[in-house]
């Protein structure tokens, strides 16, 4: 499981730590598997007569994927995979794609790193529906503990609160978006990336909401509006779309109703390697991210869920 694949000078310090590797590494990694495993995309593993199950004359299989569907990929990823003639997933968040949105977790960062911070906050007095702002804006010590703190105070908060939080936030130290970077893929670029048989694409919500803090007729939206898109712009083959949780949360009501909307597979955030017994709609991934993969021998420790 990758996110983001971007330089460590461009990643700081808007990106949080567990969110990026720098190119160079993911060449690395590439070859690593390369060497010892079997890479093949979701499709193929998944259209074998062996789902998940492990053939001892061969080496086991690997499956890449990336969530979010960031800019950099097509612009750090791609190119390393084309090298390597590596297949890859990208799950998308379709409202994201073509725009100038970010993410509220970026839109968050960007706030936290801002070069003229505001005032020290007075706490008291606050208003309730303020206290977040205050909170967040109050928070002391280095920029990725400020950070790392800020998501986990709005994380399990309704959409509506996070997005009034942080628009307050935005607007107290004086920033906007700037629309001159695009933070996310457009469709030319997801169809190029297509064609070369390599890279595929799969579902990430329409919002990028948390599935588990919805209602059922939220959820489903969520699932046959991004289904409905990725099928108008002719980047998902109709036999096999996959489908990852936003946040990696779900529960088996959820992952039914992803099965239901036409989905063939799922992944979750949980660690680990897969076997026949796991339910193809709760997949398990081992996360990557540059601090704990940065040489060969610490990418071979992750990947063997020893470190």
């Amino acid at each position: 499981m990758y996110h983001r694949i971007l330089p460590s000078g461009l990643a700081k310090p808007l990106t949080q730590a567990g969110m990026h590797v720098d190119p160079g590494t993911f060449e690395m990694h590439i070859r690593f598997l390369k060497q010892y495993f079997r890479v093949v995309s979701l499709s193929e593993k998944f259209s074998s007569n062996q789902i998940m199950g492990k053939t001892p004359s061969i080496r086991p299989a690997c499956i890449l994927t990336f969530d979010d569907g960031w800019k950099d990929f097509y612009e750090h990823a791609y190119p390393v995979l084309k090298r390597n003639q590596v297949p890859a997933t990208v799950f998308l968040p379709t409202r994201y794609i073509g725009t100038d949105d970010w993410f509220w977790t970026d839109r968050l960062a960007r706030f936290l790193a801002s070069a003229t911070p505001p005032t020290k906050p007075e706490l008291s007095g606050t208003k309730p529906d303020n206290f977040l702002v205050e909170k967040i804006a109050g928070l002391k010590g280095v920029y990725e503990e400020r950070l790392e703190t800020a998501i986990l105070l709005l994380k399990n908060r309704s959409y509506k609160e996070v997005i009034e939080v942080v628009e307050k936030l935005e607007n107290r130290g004086n920033i906007r978006t700037d629309p001159a970077r695009p933070m996310f893929l457009n469709w030319e670029e997801v169809r190029e990336m297509g064609r070369s048989g390599l890279v595929f694409f799969g579902s990430h919500t329409h919002n990028h909401r948390i599935l588990v803090h919805l209602n059922e007729g939220d959820v489903r939206e969520e699932l046959v509006l991004s289904k409905k898109i990725l099928l108008r712009e002719g980047v998902v083959d109709p036999s096999f779309i996959p489908f990852c949780y936003p946040n990696g949360n779900l529960n088996e009501r959820i992952a039914a109703m992803v099965r239901e909307s036409g989905y063939h597979v799922a992944v979750s955030t949980v660690d680990g390697w897969n076997d026949d017994d796991l339910s193809p709609y709760e997949l398990k991934r081992v996360a990557i991210h540059q601090d704990m993969t940065a040489s060969r021998e610490m990418f071979g420790c992750r990947v063997v869920d020893i470190l």
